[in-house]
């Protein structure tokens, strides 16, 4: 018996075979609902791969609370967590598979195509460009995410890219937008300067938006802050880059093909 955990993806049409073939192996699979979305991965899904197979949409709970539950249940079954993207691309899946191991139980990766990655290929930035990435979350009583910004503001001293990835509490029915964390972002600075403690540096920058990367009707809008604000944009996932200071000259190239970038932007 053992316990895979199996990246799907941005959605169901980037199933690998060895996802496929773990799927269709299960006894049980559960479903993750709540790290990311993923088009396509549902009971449905599993029902044409595995129609013998117990199905159920894992929660936060599941995953996180009762994780050592379904760890056991590997021991006498073969369980499968399907996740949207790859597992342990910010996620905390690793923790599972990790416990599921000292507890002496075989355990797998199926690693997926990561929708960080689907967000950087949309851009046509350089990989390697790339700094530290960061998740804006949503502001709560006592909590304001001034640390987004100053790790932006330290990527781009160092000429480097930021991939902002943007908050998801699916289970709330909440999913931030490009317009929303673009006004966060630019809010955040403002408070941080006020208070002498940074420049508007993410005010002028140029900023890259991602929406529904590598999925039907993709879009990628390149330009100033405001004008990434204010364009209309297809249901989420949405995410951000802010890049850095001085783009290569392909890199200039791509967006302006990709992602509609001005030579004004430029």
């Amino acid at each position: 018996m053992v316990l895979r955990i199996v990246g799907a993806g941005p959605s169901s049409e980037y199933l690998s075979i060895k996802a496929i073939n773990a799927i269709g192996s299960a006894d049980k699979v559960y479903i993750d609902t709540y790290t990311s979305i993923a088009p396509g991965v549902d009971e449905e899904l599993v029902a044409r791969l595995n129609p013998r197979a117990e199905v159920v949409r894992a929660t936060r709970v599941h995953l996180e609370d009762n994780a050592h539950m379904i760890i056991e249940e590997a021991r006498n079954r073969n369980i499968v967590i399907l996740v949207p993207g790859d597992p342990l691309t910010a996620t905390t899946h690793i923790a599972i598979l990790v416990e599921a191991r000292r507890r002496g139980i075989e355990a797998e990766l199926v690693p997926g195509l990561s929708g960080l990655q689907a967000v950087i290929d949309a851009t046509g930035l350089q990989f390697y460009r790339f700094g530290k990435p960061v998740t804006l979350v949503y502001p709560e009583p006592g909590l304001r995410p001034y640390s987004t910004v100053e790790t932006i503001h330290e990527n781009m001293r160092r000429n480097l890219h930021t991939l902002v990835l943007l908050d998801l509490r699916l289970d709330q029915g909440k999913a931030m937008t490009i317009p929303e964390a673009v006004k966060l972002l630019l809010d955040l600075e403002a408070e941080l300067a006020r208070k002498g403690e940074a420049e508007p540096l993410i005010r002028d920058a140029l900023i890259v938006a991602v929406a529904r990367a590598a999925l039907p009707g993709q879009k990628c809008v390149a330009g100033a802050p405001g004008r990434v604000a204010a364009e209309q944009y297809p249901p989420p996932p949405h995410s951000l880059v802010v890049t850095a200071p001085r783009l290569h000259p392909v890199e200039e190239e791509a967006l302006q093909v990709l992602c509609g970038m001005g030579g004004a932007e430029a």
